[in-house]
């Protein structure tokens, strides 16, 4: 697993379903919670297996982030998606494109239509483009 050392925050770039006020990942679990970080598991066939703290060495668990804004923001799933950053912390898998954390805290999102009960529930900043986000 490639790994390098950081100090002080990590941000990455990453897309979530938005629902009502709230924020899902595409690949399964709930709502992402609004008053602390969402903790990363490791999966196998849906179940969260607790045998080690993602992410894990070999592994491919934990929560992905880019490490830059990507150029083609994708739909998974066909679902029209709100892309914003997060917060990086915890144990961390640093990648060519990205990111794979323990923990993540959404703290930005991209401007669409209907964006505000999200921004307002999470207390998130609003931008333009991802691109003006600065660290």
């Amino acid at each position: 697993m490639p790994r390098r050392s950081v100090s002080g925050p990590v941000y990455g770039y990453r897309a979530w379903r938005p629902r009502g006020s709230g924020l899902y990942s595409f690949w399964g679990g709930g709502v992402w919670p609004d008053d602390r970080p969402k903790v990363g598991l490791c999966w196998r066939n849906f179940l969260p297996v607790r045998v080690h703290v993602a992410p894990g060495a070999g592994h491919n668990c934990g929560l992905y982030a880019w490490s830059e804004p990507p150029e083609e923001r994708y739909s998974p799933r066909g679902v029209n998606p709100v892309w914003g950053v997060v917060e990086l912390a915890g144990k961390l898998a640093i990648h060519e494109h990205g990111y794979r954390a323990q923990y993540a805290r959404p703290v930005a999102v991209e401007y669409v239509a209907g964006i505000e009960a999200i921004a307002e529930r999470y207390g998130l900043v609003v931008l333009e483009d991802l691109s003006d986000w600065s660290r």
